[in-house]
This record gives C-alpha cells, sequence and structure tokens, in this order.
C-alpha cells in the first residue's frame, strides 16, 4: 500500500513546479527597440503631414495662377461661339487693332465727305472716339503718324452742335473742337488737339469697325 502513496506525493510535487515556473524576462534591447518604434512612427505621421500640407500649399498656388490667366482675357483672344467651338477674332489684312476695334489709315488725302464714302465700302464708319483714354491713344498714334486726320464727327449748322455719325451730340467734356464751329466744318485729330477743318480740304482719315468672328 505504500508504492500508490509515493506516487501521489511526486506528480503533485512535479505539477506545482510547472505551475510556479515564470516566463523568462523580455531582454532590455527589445524594450528600447520598441520606445524608437514609436518615435520613428510619430516622426513619420508628422512628416507625411507636412508633405500634404506642403502639396496643398503648391495646388493652391497652381489653381490661382490659372484663374488669375483667364481673367487676363486679350481683346484679340479665343472666344466660345453659342455652339461651344471657339471662335478667333481678328482685324482684317492692313487694319490695326485698337482695343475692340480695327482701325484703317487712308493712303490718300481726300475731301471729308470721300473718306466717309471709303469708310462705308469697307465696310466700315469714320472713327468714332468714346472716351478719353481712348483719345489719348489716338493722339499718340496720330503723332507716331506724323500726321493728322478725319474723324466720324461735323458741325450741324441748323442744331449748332457738332454731332457723330451714329447722330449722337458731342460730349464737350469728352473733347474740346478747336477752330471755328461754321457750316461745312469737321474734324480732325493730331497728336495734340482735334479741331475743325473745311470738309473740303483733303486729308487723311480714319476708318473703324468692330472685330471680325473668323
Amino acid at each position: 500500500m505504500d508504492a500508490p502513496v509515493l506516487y501521489a506525493d511526486l506528480n503533485l510535487a512535479e505539477t506545482q513546479g510547472l505551475r510556479s515556473t515564470s516566463p523568462p524576462p523580455l531582454p532590455q534591447d527589445v524594450c528600447h527597440e520598441s520606445g524608437w518604434h514609436r518615435v520613428a512612427l510619430k516622426l513619420s505621421c508628422a512628416g507625411l503631414i507636412f508633405l500634404l500640407m506642403g502639396l496643398s500649399v503648391v495646388v493652391g498656388l497652381l489653381v490661382q495662377k490659372s484663374s488669375i490667366e483667364k481673367c487676363s482675357v486679350a481683346t484679340q483672344e479665343n472666344r466660345t461661339e453659342p455652339t461651344g467651338r471657339p471662335a478667333i477674332l481678328e482685324c482684317p489684312r492692313d487694319w490695326h487693332l485698337h482695343w475692340d476695334k480695327c482701325l484703317f489709315i487712308s493712303q490718300t488725302s481726300r475731301p471729308w465727305a470721300e473718306g466717309l464714302t471709303d469708310c462705308s465700302l469697307r465696310g466700315a464708319s469714320l472713327l468714332l472716339i468714346r472716351d478719353g483714354e481712348e483719345l489719348r491713344l489716338l493722339q499718340d498714334f496720330s503723332r507716331g503718324k506724323g500726321q493728322q486726320f478725319y474723324i466720324g464727327l461735323k458741325y450741324v449748322q441748323v442744331d449748332k452742335v457738332w454731332k457723330w455719325m451714329n447722330v449722337s451730340i458731342l460730349n464737350t467734356n469728352l473733347l474740346k473742337i478747336t477752330g471755328k464751329d461754321e457750316e461745312n466744318s469737321c474734324a480732325l485729330i493730331s497728336h495734340t488737339e482735334v479741331f475743325s477743318d473745311s470738309c473740303s480740304s483733303d486729308n487723311h482719315w480714319i476708318c473703324q469697325k468692330m472685330l471680325n468672328r473668323v
């Protein structure tokens, strides 16, 4: 009967020995390695954030530049027709681009009425000046040519006013006509002034038409 009792005691001792065994401690290097992994992960995240911020700034600048380029539209740039196709606006050959107008400078000198007829045959009219800024630009143009030109402005004796060829009355705040206000007086532009002369005098003239859609 003693042998079975002894076997039971030994089995219990082995079981307790197994339960009391604790796992071996992790090496110290492993703990340090985990800490460096966390630091590296944080640095990577921070770098990624800065990279995304930089990309967003670059994209924003590119979009802003594109918007500015689209807003700075030239008069002669392509425009879109109702059909959606681009339409090119340009002046005919031998005409000069001036804002949204095409200007033709006569090569001969004739009376004002002949200049009016010549412009009409070209599908145009004698020059009409809209504002002071356009007047200054045309005077600079006249200075470059070294000539004076008939424009679409004539004195109407019946009404005692200067009228443009579109029948509108001259705004004297826009420009002053030097010289006589009398019958058969027509206006010319030079690099210094707008003045009256006899409509029968021979002078060059300027025709204008709007840009053609090609």
